[in-house]
């Protein structure tokens, strides 16, 4: 019985280690940008280390991109940026 319940603890633990979770995802689409909404914990990091993150990748895309506060973020909409619902950042192994 001991080893069933040890068994379930680690089959637990790596369906979390291999999960992904959204970090960030739009919150708003207002006066011609997008606001996203980056949250705290997620892959055991602040919410700004994930604005941060999400902030790099969009920028080195070429996207209008800065940060609006402590986890969050805003892009321009353009046309090569498309809607703010297609963009999110996620974290984790299993993405």
């Amino acid at each position: 019985m001991l080893k069933l319940s040890i068994f379930c603890v680690l089959l637990t633990s790596v369906a979390v280690v291999l999960g992904c979770d959204t970090a960030c995802s739009a919150s708003q689409d207002a006066n011609g940008r997008c606001y996203y909404s980056c949250t705290d914990n997620a892959c055991h990091m602040s919410g700004s280390h994930h604005r941060d993150q999400f902030l790099n990748g969009l920028s080195t895309r070429g996207y209008d991109c800065r940060p609006e506060g402590y986890n969050t973020l805003s892009c321009g909409k353009t046309g090569s940026f498309g809607g703010c619902w297609g963009h999110k950042w996620t974290c984790g192994a299993g993405c």
